[in-house]
């Protein structure tokens, strides 16, 4: 039976099905109206379809409840699948590009006749979208960007995706007896925000026995190769996943060669070099003798380096540092402490402040900053001012039953347009803490953009900064910013920028995280949750701060529950 928050993605999805195929607004308006419902829900949606009690919802008809149960009871339903089939698969595209909802792609579809991406941007290019009623320059423009940019990244996946997917594989060829030692590479296991593939590699006693295992698993959908020792698949999820089947004395070379990056192992091999030795995919030599390493850190040793963690062999002065014994030493998901951006069902999470402190706690942390969405908000269902004095009330009751665990009063503050945030000063003051973000006017040039920031670090409410650049990966590209202009702001005001860990966002890119600890600035590591399983994400976000070179000391969130308390006391 799916849950009521699965209802509503169905319906979601549905109602853009329907909105693609030209359905009159009355009807759409309802099913988006019933996604909200079951978003919402609180009831137990498994009793109530048992006892055929949908229609007393209201807002949910006889054919809706019909659809609603089907889906709940199969995981599909007929009127789904035969629209799904009816629409042509190119409207789908088109909805990755930004600004082209469903709505605006039925207008194009039914005043231009176009159905995918390459008609669209030749007719973009053509001017042809000018015959349309809200098509200006200015919007082919962004839609030509769109385009360039979902091509650029059409063959990758969210590392989350990918792990999901090599997770299945790997404790598959875990389990099988002719294993001897499996483990992902490539930047899989670099902990980059997006993979193009799926690369394991495998020691075995019997490569056989062992390449059978991984073409034949569940989850693949083709065989691309089958081989000795190089076997590559097609998983049902979209992604190939690439297999090297080598001996156990081989694997720590091979493993070391296709973690790469080609950037790492090109410096590496001219550090061999110099030392009179040389490196290839199975093994590190001195003339024709093979070095003999037990594992990556014996391989390092060997090359008078300190082990390098896989996250930073991204060629920027890792084999330096690791020859002069000055590696950080990486933070660690347990050095984690507390969660500083969650929501509940005050605005548009799915679950309780009760139910979500509950489960922070279960994890092991001892404080959480509860960070629902501000009353500009609407789309989220921000908090009146009333509203957040409910929250306040609610939360003091709970740190008096859940003490020593602490839940501090936050909120996530929208900075508007002009870069002030959206509650009084007097309420703003009243908060234990402020994540101040951008959820609106995306378009504002980089000079604009910088300085909506540079006024919302200014503001003494605001203690962090979230999702920095509004990025989502594969989808949006973050707007432009003066990066170091905000950090040095940052700093000064003793403001912290968040990692935000949702796979989506990954936002600071690792390549900014390292920018911004350099300019003093206090890096938070925050899953920005909107469910319980959405704190499972924090793996992303350490895994970013790990590529930015991040220790423990750098990271607000691995102070303990007072040393936290005397942060938010001492910045004011």
């Amino acid at each position: 039976m799916k849950s009521a928050r699965e209802i509503a993605r169905f319906l979601d999805e549905y109602c853009t099905l329907l909105e693609l195929n030209g359905a009159d607004a009355f009807r759409t308006r309802a099913y988006a109206n019933a996604v909200r419902i079951f978003d919402n829900f609180s009831e137990n949606i498994e009793d109530v379809i048992a006892q055929d009690a949908l229609t007393k919802i209201k807002g949910i008809g006889k054919s809706m409840s019909a659809l609603v149960s089907e889906f709940a009871r199969e995981g599909t339903a007929q009127a789904y699948e035969k629209l799904r089939a009816e629409t042509p698969k190119g409207l789908l595209d088109m909805l990755r590009v930004p600004g082209l909802g469903p709505r605006k792609i039925h207008a194009i579809r039914s005043g231009l006749g176009i159905e995918d991406l390459e008609g669209l941007s030749a007719a973009c290019r053509n001017g042809q979208l000018d015959a349309l009623k809200g098509f200006g320059k200015k919007t082919q423009e962004n839609i030509l960007k769109g385009i360039e940019h979902i091509k650029r990244y059409q063959d990758r996946s969210r590392a989350d995706l990918a792990h999901q997917s090599a997770r299945h594989l790997i404790e598959a060829l875990e389990a099988h007896p002719a294993t001897q030692r499996v483990e992902a590479a490539g930047s899989l296991r670099r902990r980059r925000e997006t993979v193009k593939d799926i690369d394991i590699v495998l020691s075995s006693t019997d490569p056989e026995s062992s390449t059978n295992c991984f073409v034949e698993h569940e989850s693949v959908s083709e065989i691309i190769q089958r081989g000795q020792t190089k076997s590559a698949v097609r998983l049902q999820s979209g992604i190939q996943a690439d297999l090297r089947v080598v001996s156990d004395v081989e694997f720590p070379y091979v493993l070391h060669h296709f973690t790469g990056s080609k950037d790492h192992n090109v410096a590496l091999r001219a550090r061999a070099i110099e030392m009179g030795m040389k490196i290839n995919e199975y093994g590190l030599f001195t003339d024709d003798k093979r070095i003999e390493c037990a594992d990556e850190t014996s391989f390092f040793r060997a090359l008078g380096l300190d082990f390098i963690a896989p996250e930073l062999r991204e060629g920027l002065d890792e084999i330096e540092a690791a020859a002069s014994g000055v590696l950080p030493k990486l933070i660690r998901e347990e050095d984690i402490r507390g969660m500083l951006h969650l929501h509940s069902t005050y605005s548009d999470g799915a679950d309780s402040v009760a139910e979500m402190a509950a489960a922070v706690q279960k994890r092991g942390y001892s404080y959480m900053g509860m960070t629902d969405h501000s009353q500009s908000a609407g789309y989220a269902g921000g908090l009146k001012v009333d509203a957040v004095r409910r929250q306040w009330d609610e939360i003091d009751v709970l740190n008096e039953t859940m003490a020593p665990f602490h839940i501090f009063k936050g909120i996530e503050s929208d900075i508007l347009t002009d870069g002030s945030l959206d509650y009084a000063d007097s309420i703003l003051e009243q908060f234990d803490f402020v994540v101040a973000s951008v959820h609106s006017q995306f378009n504002l040039n980089r000079n604009a953009m910088t300085e909506r920031f540079l006024r919302a670090i200014e503001h003494p409410a605001t203690t962090i900064i979230g999702h920095l650049t509004g990025r989502l990966l594969l989808d949006r590209e973050g707007y432009e910013l003066d990066h170091e202009a905000i950090f040095e702001a940052a700093a000064k005001k003793r403001v912290s920028i968040e990692i935000n860990a949702h796979p989506a966002r990954l936002d600071l890119d690792w390549r900014h995280v390292q920018h911004a600890h350099q300019a003093g600035v206090v890096i938070s590591i925050n899953t920005d949750a909107h469910h319980l399983s959405g704190l499972d994400h924090l793996t992303y976000g350490v895994g970013c701060a790990r590529k930015g070179w991040l220790a423990s000391q750098d990271v607000l969130n691995t102070l303990d529950v007072n040393e936290f308390g005397r942060f938010l006391r001492e910045r004011t």
